[in-house]
């Protein structure tokens, strides 16, 4: 590449990201490891497009190696995609160079990547593994069920199976380690035969082929230039196998993350994962430090960095201003949620094509009571009360992904029609059990249709099979919730996770509900009056609910506004009197009120 053309290049990144120096460090950072710590809002996207672009550009990436790009979920790898696919080539057209992105970056989450290696190489454990698409996914959790997908499976094996889940969930390394080569055995032998695969062991037989294989790993190694992680905080202990595996002495690191967000913990994602990979991988840190969302707004600003103060110093943060931040406090539950009901509907009457969002801990009597009183007050919202592992949410996806395999069994393009056809048949399927979630989950399975022709038009007709198979076999419809048309949103902060709104309602901050009662509370000595003590046993629960309270917070644009009662209505229905949560206590936290109830 001529001077000229790098000059080119830097001078339209530079234009780009205008005075944000750390973005341009990242960018142009000389280290061909990097750790990027990425907080919401920030410019994590941007930044991470600018520096794909440049490292094309400046031949980083040499022809016919690739740079990998991975990420956690399915609708994340597939934003990256349309992302570097719509913008990476804008870029490089100012350094005079017509690259076919597509050849320089490979985009997926990892269980996408894994499909691609078994689909390839699979063949040496079981023939069925070329077919992989086609076979059928579990979840191999509970073992009655996996007994039931698997007739000729044995109790103990099915047994081992839900344990390694567990030890998934809960990162217990010995357990996965020590059972490693019997859970893929127990699949090899008795799952994949009659085409069935557990999730998990898309990632162990991946794992397992690349380390039993050295020539295929060489292939590998040699391949892959460069390995970009996005959401690398959300990695578990299998995935991180993976990535480590690719990782070689000569190869390019990128990995981005926040720590603070944090929020798949339940799941697997292995705590400290940013700082052992730094460690690990001989990562260069690069912390992204210019707040773009919260700019023009002093109070958020201070909200977002007091927040991660806490987190970073949890027994004696430093705190520079206070955030003040407007509080409603209520007599009680049903009062508190009568304001947050009619705040949300003065909030997008007053404000045309404003965006609400009433974000909530978790499900429980408080939140029923929300839902009571928007429907009493003939409010319109979409309901976004479910979470990733919600039975009925788990199987409307495994109906999709059912009813779209036979639609296609005898089609050769994905057309509108096909979408059309879909939609039917799963109406016709939820008319026999119609509930407030199904009527969602039907909302967001429209508008995924809709995007498949709109945002991700520019896929090959084989693209879009495979994005729609994985939708469906991820369970990734809730990622299309900031795309629905009603302006008022209630969701839990798990399935906001990745979504922004405009204005942000933030009900029940009370003891025991935010933080929760077993996430935090209940292991916190001064529980009795809600004053926070950060010992050994709390600091890392603490750390854990901060996460979820950050992300929430930082699904505003433009602002948040928190609500909380005096009395709380217990899980029997009964109204509990409750002290305010410890988290509008925090240092740097000074709650506004504005009413007294």
């Amino acid at each position: 590449m001529s001077s000229i053309a790098e000059e080119q290049i830097g001078k339209r990144i530079r234009e780009r990201h205008g005075d944000d120096q750390s973005q341009l460090d990242v960018i142009f950072s000389l280290f061909d490891r990097i750790l990027v710590e990425a907080p919401a809002g920030y410019g994590k996207t941007s930044t991470m497009v600018s520096k794909i672009a440049y490292m094309i550009a400046t031949q980083r990436i040499p022809y016919p190696k690739r740079l990998l790009a991975l990420t956690f979920s399915v609708n994340a790898a597939y934003k990256i995609k349309k992302d570097v696919g719509a913008q990476v080539p804008e870029l490089l057209h100012y350094a005079g160079l017509d690259i076919d992105v597509h050849d320089k970056v490979i985009v997926s989450n990892y269980h996408g990547f894994s499909r691609s290696v078994l689909r390839k190489y699979g063949y040496i454990y079981h023939p069925s593994l070329l077919d992989i698409d086609n076979l059928l996914s579990i979840d191999d959790s509970n073992a009655e069920a996996t007994m039931k997908s698997v007739k000729s499976l044995t109790y103990d094996d099915s047994m081992l199976m839900s344990n390694y889940s567990e030890a998934v969930k809960n990162v217990n390394t010995r357990f996965l380690a020590d059972n490693f080569a019997k859970y893929n055995e127990i699949v090899i032998a008795n799952l994949l035969p009659t085409h069935v695969i557990p999730y998990n062991a898309i990632l162990t037989l991946a794992i397992k082929l690349l380390s039993d294989n050295p020539g295929i790993l060489a292939f590998y190694h040699k391949y892959l230039a460069a390995i970009l992680v996005d959401e690398y905080q959300d990695t578990n202990m299998l995935a991180y196998k993976l990535i480590s595996l690719l990782i070689t002495d000569r190869s390019k690191v990128i990995l981005l993350g926040d720590a603070l967000q944090r929020i798949y913990g339940f799941i697997g994602a292995v705590p400290d994962l940013l700082s052992i990979s730094e460690r690990e991988f001989n990562l260069e840190k690069i912390t992204l430090l210019m707040n773009h969302r919260f700019a023009a707004n002093t109070e958020m600003l201070r909200l977002d960095s007091n927040i991660r103060r806490n987190a970073e110093q949890p027994s004696n943060p430093f705190i520079e201003g206070e955030a003040h931040i407007e509080l409603e406090l209520a007599d009680d539950q049903i009062a508190e949620a009568s304001k947050v009901a009619e705040t949300a509907k003065s909030l997008v009457e007053t404000n045309p094509g404003l965006k609400v969002a009433v974000l909530l801990r978790g499900r429980g009597p408080n939140a029923d009571s929300i839902i009571d009183i928007f429907h009493e007050k003939n409010i319109p919202y979409f309901f976004g009360l479910f979470t990733d592992d919600d039975p009925d949410y788990v199987s409307f996806h495994q109906g999709c992904k059912s009813e779209f395999a036979d639609l296609i069994r005898d089609r050769h393009s994905i057309t509108r029609s096909v979408g059309a056809l879909h939609i039917q048949r799963i109406k016709l399927i939820c008319e026999q059990k119609p509930s407030r979630l199904t009527n969602a989950l039907l909302s967001l399975l429209e508008i995924f249709w809709e995007k498949v022709f709109t945002d991700f038009s520019f896929m090959s007709n084989e693209e879009k099979v495979q994005l729609i198979q994985d939708t469906f076999e991820y369970n990734s419809l809730r990622q299309y919730i900031e795309f629905v048309k009603a302006n008022i949103t209630i969701s839990t902060v798990h399935a906001a996770k990745g979504l922004e709104w405009d204005f942000v309602l933030i009900p029940d901050m009370e003891q025991n509900q935010f933080p929760s009662y077993w996430g935090l509370c209940s292991k916190c000595i001064g529980m009795s009056d809600c004053t926070l003590q950060i010992n050994s046993e709390t600091e890392r629960p603490f750390l854990e609910e901060l996460s979820v309270f950050y992300v929430a917070v930082t699904r505003a644009r433009k602002q948040v506004r928190f609500s909380a009662s005096r009395r709380r209505l217990d899980r029997s229905g009964d109204l509990r009197s409750c002290g305010l949560s410890c988290f509008l206590r925090l240092p740097g936290i000074a709650p506004v009120r504005l009413h007294n109830g």
